[in-house]
C-alpha cells in the first residue's frame, strides 16, 4: 500500500511538471511541390496534410486553464518556406482589428496570431512573428529581461508574408517564411523551439493563449519556448542583397519676419548597401553614403528640468539589425553615439555556442558627452574612426559568457577605449545573477567642443587633452515566484569613466537598490492583477559623502475595461544635488493605460509633488506637476486619431511665480490604404521653445527594407516671435523624398 501511495504521488508530481514544463514534438511532412496560396483562407485542399497544433493553454489572466475560445494551427515546409496558418474561432462581429502599417505597435491592441521561434534552442531570444486579422504584420526580438519595455525589441524586422480575413465563425492567418530571412544554426536538418500564441478579448479582458503552458515563476520567459518542430532536409540559401536608394531635399527659410522664403538648390543624394550571406550563421552588411533621416520625428521629450542628457530610440534599421547582442545595463554602448556614418562595415556571426558582432565605422559628425556627478555634458566632434567587437559564449543553457570592447579616435588626436566583461547566470528556476564590468582608457582631443569652467574630481571637463581612466561595474541578482519578486542591483561607476561609444550621463556613484514585491493572480473582472512592493536605493560618492536615500511605494493593477494602473510613491529621505542638501521631497506617479474597446484607448501619466529646479543656477525646491494624456480614435479599420498634450510646470514653494511652465502639444491623423501604403499628418507646438511645425508624409512599405516616401516640415521660428506672435506661422519649411529598394541576387 505504500509503495502504491509513492507510485501515485511520484505520478501526481510527473504530471505536474508536465503541465506547467512540459513541450510537444512536431515533425511536420515536407512538401516538394506546394499549392498553398497565401490569401488569408485555410483551403482544405491546401493544408490537409500539414501537422496540426492546437492552442489548448489559457496562460493569462487564467493560469495554464482550458481556454474558451478554440484556436487550431496548421505547419508544413518546403526546401526553402515555413508555412503556418492560424485558424482562429471567435464571433467576427467581435473580432478587433485595424488595417496598419507594418510594426506598429498598436496592433497589441488588436486581436492577433503569433509565431514564436527560439531556432537555437538555447533562451538567447525568441523572434515573434506576429499578425493580425487583417494579415497587417508586427516582429519582433524578444530577450531576457526583467521589464516588457526592456523585453521586447520591435525595431527588430524579418521578411515574411502574411494575409488574413475574417470569416464567419473567426478569422485565419496564413504565414509564409522563408528560411532565409530566420537566423540558425548551419546544417539541413533542423529541430527548433517554436509556440504559437493568439491574443483574444473576453469581455474587453485581453486573453493570451498558446499551444504550451507558461510559468510565471520562471524568471526567463524567452527559456519556455520548448516545443520541438523536425525539419529535414532544408535547403540554405545564401542571401545576396543589394539596397540602393536615391533620395533628395529642398529647403529654405524666411531673412525677416515680412520676407519671402529663400529656397536653397535641390540637395540629390544616392547611396548603397550590402547584406552578404557568408554562411547560415555569418552575414557582413556594408552601407556606403547611407540616408539615417527618420521617416517621422521622434516625439519630442520635455528636458527643461533635465540636468542631463536624453536617450532617444534607435530607428535605423542598420543600428537595429544585432542590437540584441550589444544590450548593456551600465550603457557601454549606445548605437545613436555613431552619428553621421560615411561608410559602416558589421559582421554579425551567430553559432551554436557563440555569437561575434563587429561593427566599424567612419562617423563625419562625432557625438563627445562626458557624465558628471549632477549633470551631463555635450558636444558635437569632428570627424572620428570607430570599432564595435564584441563575444558571447554559450557554456550552456544557465550560464552565458561575454566580452566587449569599443574603440574611438578622433580626426584631430584623442581617443576613447573601453573594454568589458559580463556574465548571466541560472542558479535555479527562480534565481538568475547577471554583470557587467567595463574599464575605459582615454585621451581628451584639444578642441572647443565643450564651453564649461566645470571641473570633475580629477580633471576639467574642458577638452584640454587630459588622460584619464575609469571603471564600471554592474550585478543584479533577480527572484521570481509565483507571489514574490525581489532583486538586488549594485552600481560602481568611478568619477573618470566615460563610454564614448556608449550612453552614461551620471558618474562618480556606488549606488545599491533592493526591491521585493508581493503579486496575486485573481483572474477577476475587477481584479486581474495585483502587485504591491517597495524599493529602497542608497548612494554615496568615491568621497564617502551620502548622495542619495529614497524609498518608493508601488501599487500595480489591472482591473476593468482593460485598464492598467501603475502608482509609485517616491520618497527621496536625503539628497545632495551639486553640493547643497535636500531633504523629505516627496512625489507621486500615476501611469494608466486603458483600451476598453477596438475605437478607443487612452494613455496618462500624472506626476505631482515636489522636485528640484536642476537648471537655476541656485537649485530650490519647487511645486511639480507634469500632465500627459494621450487618446486614441480608431475611427474605421483605417482611419486613426492621436492627440497628445505634455503639460510640465514647476512653481516656486513662496511666491505666485514659476521656474518653467510650458507644454508640448501633437497631434497625429493616418490613413492606412492597406498593409504598405499609407498617409499621415503630425503637427506638434512646444510652448517652451515657442515653436510649431507640421509634417505631411506619403509612405509606400512592402517590406522591411524597400520603401518610398515623399513628405516635408513645417516649422516657425521663435526668432521672429518678437516681432509678431503666431506660432501657426511658417518661417522654414522642407521637402523630401526617398526611394530605396531591396535587390536579392
Amino acid at each position: 500500500m505504500v509503495q502504491l501511495k509513492i507510485i501515485y504521488i511520484t505520478s501526481l508530481f510527473l504530471t505536474i511538471c508536465f503541465i506547467v514544463t512540459g513541450q510537444d514534438t512536431y515533425k511536420p511532412q515536407k512538401l516538394k511541390n506546394t499549392n498553398i496560396l497565401i490569401d488569408g483562407i485555410i483551403d482544405n485542399n491546401e493544408w490537409y496534410n500539414a501537422e496540426k497544433v492546437i492552442l489548448d493553454y489559457e496562460v493569462n489572466p487564467g493560469n495554464n486553464i482550458t481556454p474558451k475560445e478554440n484556436t487550431t494551427a496548421f505547419i508544413t515546409y518546403t526546401d526553402t518556406h515555413l508555412y503556418v496558418g492560424i485558424y482562429a474561432y471567435a464571433n467576427p462581429e467581435e473580432v478587433r482589428a485595424s488595417v496598419r502599417s507594418r510594426d506598429d505597435f498598436g496592433m497589441i491592441s488588436d486581436d492577433f496570431v503569433l509565431v514564436r521561434f527560439d531556432t537555437y534552442a538555447d533562451g538567447r531570444n525568441n523572434y515573434l512573428l506576429l499578425s493580425n486579422a487583417f494579415g497587417s504584420q508586427l516582429d519582433a526580438r524578444a530577450v531576457n529581461a526583467l521589464t516588457d519595455e526592456e523585453r521586447y525589441d520591435i525595431s527588430f524586422n524579418l521578411e515574411y508574408e502574411t494575409k488574413g480575413t475574417i470569416v464567419s465563425d473567426g478569422y485565419q492567418v496564413e504565414f509564409k517564411i522563408p528560411f532565409s530571412s530566420l537566423p540558425f544554426p548551419n546544417g539541413i536538418n533542423q529541430k527548433w523551439n517554436f509556440n504559437i500564441t493568439r491574443q483574444a478579448f473576453r469581455e474587453g479582458i485581453p486573453i493570451d493563449i498558446r499551444s504550451q503552458p507558461f510559468d510565471r515563476t520562471d524568471p526567463c520567459q524567452v527559456c519556455q519556448t520548448t516545443d520541438k518542430l523536425i525539419l529535414s532536409e532544408i535547403t540554405i540559401e545564401k542571401r545576396v542583397e543589394l539596397l540602393p536608394y536615391v533620395a533628395a531635399g529642398l529647403g529654405g527659410e524666411k531673412d525677416n519676419i515680412n520676407g519671402p522664403i529663400n529656397y536653397s538648390k535641390l540637395k540629390p543624394n544616392a547611396g548603397l548597401g550590402v547584406n552578404l550571406d557568408l554562411n547560415k550563421n555569418s552575414t557582413l552588411e556594408i552601407t556606403l553614403n547611407p540616408d539615417f533621416s527618420q521617416v517621422e520625428a521622434d516625439v519630442t521629450q520635455i528636458d527643461i528640468n533635465s540636468s542631463v542628457a536624453l536617450e532617444y530610440p534607435e530607428r535605423r534599421p542598420f543600428f537595429n539589425r544585432g542590437t540584441d547582442i550589444v544590450q548593456y545595463a551600465n550603457g557601454a554602448f549606445y548605437s545613436r553615439s555613431i552619428n553621421n556614418p560615411l561608410i559602416s562595415t558589421k559582421l554579425i556571426s551567430q553559432g551554436k555556442k557563440e555569437r561575434v558582432y563587429f561593427l566599424s565605422a567612419l562617423d563625419q559628425n562625432s557625438i563627445y558627452q562626458i557624465a558628471g556627478e549632477d549633470r551631463s555634458y555635450l558636444g558635437q566632434g569632428g570627424q572620428s574612426f570607430v570599432n564595435v567587437l564584441r563575444y558571447q559564449r554559450f557554456v550552456n543553457k544557465n550560464t552565458r559568457l561575454g566580452l566587449i570592447t569599443t574603440n574611438r579616435y578622433f580626426k584631430n588626436g584623442g581617443y576613447g577605449n573601453l573594454f568589458g566583461t559580463d556574465g548571466w547566470f541560472l542558479f535555479s528556476k527562480n534565481w538568475r545573477l547577471t554583470y557587467e564590468l567595463s574599464l575605459n582608457f582615454n585621451e581628451e582631443p584639444l578642441a572647443d567642443w565643450i564651453d564649461t569652467e566645470d571641473r570633475l574630481p580629477n580633471r576639467s571637463i574642458a577638452l584640454n587633452g587630459e588622460r584619464f581612466n575609469g571603471k564600471s561595474i554592474y550585478v543584479q541578482l533577480y527572484r521570481n515566484t509565483q507571489n514574490w519578486k525581489s532583486y538586488f542591483t549594485y552600481k560602481d561607476i568611478s568619477p573618470d569613466f566615460q563610454a564614448d561609444l556608449g550612453f552614461v550621463v551620471k558618474n562618480n556613484r556606488r549606488w545599491a537598490t533592493i526591491a521585493h514585491a508581493y503579486q496575486i493572480f485573481p483572474n477577476k473582472p475587477a481584479i486581474q492583477f495585483f502587485s504591491i512592493g517597495s524599493k529602497a536605493d542608497v548612494l554615496y560618492t568615491y568621497q564617502d559623502y551620502l548622495k542619495t536615500i529614497s524609498i518608493d511605494g508601488i501599487i500595480s493593477l489591472k482591473t476593468l475595461f482593460n485598464t492598467e494602473i501603475n502608482y509609485s510613491y517616491d520618497w527621496d529621505v536625503f539628497k545632495n544635488f551639486l553640493g547643497r542638501d535636500y531633504k523629505n521631497l516627496v512625489s507621486n506617479r500615476f501611469d494608466i493605460q486603458n483600451n476598453p474597446s477596438e475605437s478607443f484607448s487612452m494613455n496618462i501619466n500624472l506626476v505631482f509633488g515636489r522636485d528640484l529646479a536642476y537648471n537655476e543656477e541656485n537649485p530650490e525646491i519647487g511645486k511639480e506637476f507634469n500632465f500627459f494624456i494621450m487618446p486614441g480614435f480608431q475611427i474605421s479599420n483605417k482611419l486613426k486619431i492621436s492627440p497628445s498634450i505634455r503639460y510640465a510646470k514647476l512653481k516656486k514653494l513662496n511666491e505666485d511665480a514659476y521656474y518653467y511652465n510650458g507644454s508640448i502639444s501633437r497631434f497625429s491623423v493616418r490613413y492606412q490604404f492597406n498593409n504598405f501604403f499609407n498617409i499621415r499628418l503630425i503637427s506638434e507646438y512646444n510652448s517652451f521653445t515657442e515653436r510649431f511645425f507640421i509634417q505631411p508624409l506619403i509612405q509606400w512599405n512592402p517590406n522591411p527594407s524597400t520603401v518610398f516616401y515623399i513628405g516635408g516640415n513645417q516649422n516657425s521660428l521663435n526668432d521672429f516671435n518678437d516681432e509678431i506672435y503666431s506660432f501657426f506661422r511658417i518661417d522654414q519649411t522642407q521637402f523630401f523624398l526617398k526611394f530605396q529598394y531591396l535587390i536579392g541576387l
